[in-house]
């Protein structure tokens, strides 16, 4: 397997996870899966449908209790108020209060967070996502791509270090996933780590450092697109469809067709 993963500035790597293993009902979710993701870092993570990579997230994020392996956030261990603090985490179906507004979401968020002065900031990524004239509106009133806009935002309001993305482009219209990627890019820029989550293999190939190829609940491969391509025996350029094929023989659920 191909690995990039560094420590370039001699302190805690953003995301460490090492030898995670995780089963439903005796069906292994994870076998023995370990990544790594650095300050500053943009990582995409895809494979076939299955793979494990919501459950990887959804340990990193402390939803799921994994059986076995370990997790360190910030170079805190997972669970810990550190971790917690240094982590924001936005789910592929995020769940939003029903009696809370937009506004008040944001608001649960800063109390949750300890945050001072976070108004400015809530408001500059309401008006990023066109949201501003939304922000009294109660969930039931919300488009799904609003709601997942919404809780976008939530993700992103306390300026984590390490932010979990879990399909993060669907249900977002062109300008909606314009401003994430350049967001994304920002976040990186600011030392964040990010890991994307994804099916499409073009939004991969344009917004990450860095990709890692899951299967069967690890990490068969995990380097830049030309290193993708040279590990799978083929030429630069080759078609990312064809690379990710030859990677996990022949698995399917990723799209390479991904306009976003």
């Amino acid at each position: 397997m191909i690995s990039n993963a560094n420590d370039s500035d001699g302190g805690p790597v953003a995301l460490r996870v090492e030898g995670l293993h995780k089963a439903f009902d005796g069906t292994r979710a994870l076998d023995g899966l370990s990544l790594t993701a650095d300050h500053g870092e943009v990582v995409a993570l895809f494979g076939p449908n299955g793979a494990g990579k919501t459950t990887a997230l959804r340990c990193v994020a402390g939803v799921l209790a994994p059986d076995a392996g370990s997790i360190t956030v910030d170079g805190a261990p997972a669970g810990s108020v550190a971790a917690a603090d240094a982590l924001s985490f936005l789910p592929e179906q995020p769940d939003l209060y029903a009696s809370l507004t937009v506004a008040e979401h944001l608001r649960f968020v800063a109390l949750a967070h300890r945050l001072d002065a976070w108004e400015p900031r809530a408001s500059d990524l309401l008006d990023r996502f066109d949201l501003a004239d939304q922000r009294d509106t109660l969930p039931g009133a919300l488009s799904q791509g609003m709601r997942r806009k919404t809780a976008l935002i939530m993700a992103l309001l306390h300026g984590a270090k390490v932010l979990l993305l879990d399909e993060p482009f669907n249900g977002l219209d062109p300008r909606g996933a314009a401003e994430l990627r350049t967001l994304i890019a920002d976040l990186a820029a600011g030392g964040a780590a990010v890991v994307v989550s994804t099916h499409g293999l073009a939004v991969a190939e344009r917004i990450a450092d860095r990709a890692i190829v899951m299967a069967e609940g690890r990490a068969i491969a995990d380097g830049s697109s030309d290193q993708l391509r040279r590990l799978a025996g083929m030429p630069q350029g080759a078609d990312l469809e064809a690379v990710f094929l030859a990677l996990t023989g022949g698995g399917a659920g990723v799209d390479v067709d991904d306009d976003q």
